[in-house]
């Protein structure tokens, strides 16, 4: 008898020991549970946030490709007024250079007219 009382507690020992990491378990499954609730709160807000981030990408993408055809038809703007400008600069050289040999030339009349006019003064 002795020896079905020493068994019989021990087994009382272990199924203690059993409920209690039953106990610890049935805590940690919970706490486990809480998280997993929080994880997919976190996912669901993780999914919306991805999915306005694509579509702000998409605009941004709409928008530069908008912005590049505007650069673009100006920069061939900006080209074409600095071709006009160019030939606008050389033809006024060129008429620079013409006035200012006309000028030379005047100059030169109205020192030989001087000259001429002295001589036949003296």
């Amino acid at each position: 008898m002795n020896v079905e009382l020493i068994i019989e507690t021990i087994v009382i020992a272990l199924l203690i020991s059993t409920c209690g990491y039953c106990y610890v378990l049935s805590r940690r499954l919970r706490t486990l549970r809480g998280g997993q609730e929080e994880l997919l709160t976190l996912i669901s807000q993780f999914d919306d946030a991805s999915r306005r981030a694509e579509k702000n990408l998409a605009l941004i993408h709409t928008n530069s490709a908008t912005v590049n055809q505007e650069l673009t038809q100006a920069a061939v703007g900006a080209n074409s007024l600095i071709d006009e400008l160019s030939v606008m600069v050389n033809a006024g050289d060129n008429i620079a250079c013409r006035i200012e040999g006309a000028v030379n030339e005047v100059r030169a009349i109205g020192l030989q007219r001087a000259a001429n006019g002295q001589r036949r003064a003296s």
